[in-house]
């Protein structure tokens, strides 16, 4: 099983490389991509992050290697049946604030791959559609917390929640995706 990298030593690799935004953020937009029900190979996915995060150009050998990375860690959590996927976010020993901030960004993240190649909103099942209209409302959300058992058990739960509608999201529809190009009905 793949592991994830250290948030830290994720931030300075995406940074050394000239790319300004959270790890969060980018492990939140290939959650969205791939929750969305788009089956892509590596390098479309690569070409797709490229565009996003760094203006088209390529990627060095060493982040390209921790993107792939990357993205082999969230399929394998979204197909595990044991529902490992976690949202990608700094160790709790870290400010909650920067902890919701990342958390934030992820959302974000998420609802920009999600709305890369999901074009029709409109056929989106009620579950799903909530879900996107919640992610929203969690993009504007105060990170202000103050590290209470209070603000740390309510931010868990938020994080909880955005996990599993993930989850939802890969269920519904990255999965309806694959089993509806293996199983054609010819009538």
């Amino acid at each position: 099983m793949i592991e994830l990298k250290d948030y830290q030593q994720a931030q300075l690799l995406l940074e050394k490389h000239g790319i300004f935004v959270a790890p969060s953020e980018v492990h939140g937009t290939i959650s969205g991509i791939l929750a969305c029900g788009l089956n892509i190979d590596e390098k479309e996915y690569l070409g797709l992050l490229s565009d996003v995060f760094n203006d088209g150009q390529g990627f060095g050998v060493e982040l390209k290697v921790f993107l792939a990375e990357l993205y082999k860690l969230v399929v394998e959590h979204f197909n595990d049946p044991e529902y490992t996927f976690e949202v990608y976010l700094p160790q709790e020993d870290e400010a909650l604030i920067d902890q919701a901030n990342a958390l934030v960004a992820w959302v974000s993240g998420f609802l920009l791959g999600f709305g890369l190649k999901q074009k029709d909103y409109g056929k989106l099942s009620a579950d799903v559609k909530e879900v996107i209209s919640d992610f929203s409302e969690i993009t504007k959300l105060d990170t202000h917390f103050d590290d209470t058992e209070e603000d740390k058990q309510a931010f868990h739960e938020v994080v909880e929640y955005i996990r599993v509608s993930a989850l939802l999201c890969f269920a519904e529809m990255g999965r309806e995706q694959g089993d509806a190009s293996t199983s054609k009905t010819v009538h």
